[in-house]
């Protein structure tokens, strides 16, 4: 199993130099040069703090947005260093682009405790491409390699998987956690367990929903993803946004849960539409068969919000990914405000799945009161499909 991987917890780490990737791929305000979210950098914290205390020295290791293998000033990672600096009450030294053997002058100065940041990695192409003589650099550069970036760790790259070849390489403690919950979740969840699927696309989770539907209670559908589904029954959904492609397995799906009867797959009952796809359109709340033809779905309605909540509240396990509608606009956040205070103040163990639903539960508050909040979106998905990412494969086993 997953959890079989060595973390930092399982090895010697005394006095070694350590590289540490990270995922601070951060949202970040250009103008004012801010983190708009901290939730990825402190979740790697208590990873930072141990090798600290182990007299590590670490050079940190991330990429940030997607500069296509080129070098681009606005997306450097030298105000994350300045930021975590402060994070940490630690002066951080900063490696400038380009990564080569020149590093290693840098690191042979180091002292015990000391931590240098690399600049951006995906500023070189060979990281991408999970280049063989790159992976090697970076080897080079330490006693360890250490993984602490789930939500990269389903990219083949050269320091997620490929320096894994050259070094001893373990998992953090974040990925280790992140393994450890999400593994729960795919094979000893408490009962019943609820899934709530929302966000725009079928395609994005066609694999999450076959393999959440064997393990699942209860599916509840939101979001625009919803109107696939609906279409697939016949239902008018006027101008929604729909997948014609995925409206045939959107109908085996469905006709799957009524042949098995093992679980409880459910669809929105009324849904708030709107005229255009506008912050401020007209809108009303209908019946699923009531939406007319130049209409669009833009949240779930009350009684969903009701039928839904009540599942909630009799689940023992709760898992979150996608928005129940575009929550961002007043008039159409309702159905992911109550869902998420429902999820919030329910007395199960409760687990959002990366991406748009992390933002999701900052906007709406509710962070501190859910179990775990995974920093993966598409490594969260891809876990939950049951594949084996790249960077989790290429650790050690206990």
């Amino acid at each position: 199993m997953i959890t079989s991987k060595k973390s930092i917890q399982h090895i010697d780490l005394e006095k070694k130099t350590v590289l540490l990737r990270v995922d601070y791929n951060v949202p970040f305000d250009s103008k004012t040069k801010k983190v708009l979210d901290l939730t990825r950098i402190m979740s790697t914290i208590p990873t930072i703090n141990l090798l600290l205390e182990k007299n590590c020295k670490i050079i940190i290791c991330s990429h940030f947005g997607r500069p296509k293998g080129k070098y681009n000033q606005k997306l450097s990672l030298d105000p994350i260093s300045k930021l975590l600096s402060e994070i940490l009450n630690k002066n951080i030294g900063f490696i400038p682009y380009p990564i080569d053997s020149s590093v290693q002058t840098r690191i042979s100065q180091m002292q015990q405790k000391d931590i240098l940041m690399l600049e951006n990695i995906r500023f070189h192409t060979e990281e991408e491409d999970n280049n063989e003589n790159f992976s090697k650099l970076l080897a080079s550069f330490c006693d360890i390699y250490v993984n602490d970036a789930f939500g990269a760790s389903h990219r083949s790259h050269a320091s997620i998987s490929g320096i894994a070849q050259f070094v001893p390489s373990v998992a953090g403690l974040l990925l280790e956690k992140e393994m450890i919950e999400l593994s729960n979740i795919l094979h000893f969840p408490k009962t019943p367990f609820t899934s709530i699927l929302g966000g725009a696309k079928v395609s994005d989770k066609i694999k999450v929903v076959e393999n959440l539907l064997s393990k699942s209670n209860n599916i509840l559908i939101g979001g625009g993803m919803a109107a696939t589904f609906l279409l697939s029954q016949n239902l008018e959904v006027g101008k929604s946004i729909v997948e014609l492609e995925l409206t045939d397995f959107c109908s085996q799906i469905i006709n799957k849960t009524k042949i098995d009867n093992s679980n409880h797959l459910c669809f929105p009952q009324d849904v708030v539409v709107g005229q255009s796809f506008e912050e401020y359109t007209k809108f009303r709340t209908c019946l699923v068969t009531e939406v007319g033809p130049h209409e669009m779905i833009l949240d779930i309605g009350p009684k969903t919000i009701n039928l839904y909540k009540s599942i909630i509240r009799n689940s023992a396990t709760i898992f979150w990914n996608g928005p129940m509608g575009i929550y961002e606009w007043p008039n159409f956040s309702h159905g992911t405000r109550e869902i998420a205070d429902s999820i919030a103040n329910s007395s199960s163990k409760t687990i959002i799945g990366g991406g748009s639903t992390v933002d999701a539960s900052h906007h709406f508050q509710i962070q501190d009161k859910i179990n775990h909040i995974s920093t993966g979106g598409g490594a969260s998905l891809e876990f939950l499909e049951g594949k084996l990412l790249p960077g989790i494969i290429a650790l050690e086993d206990k």
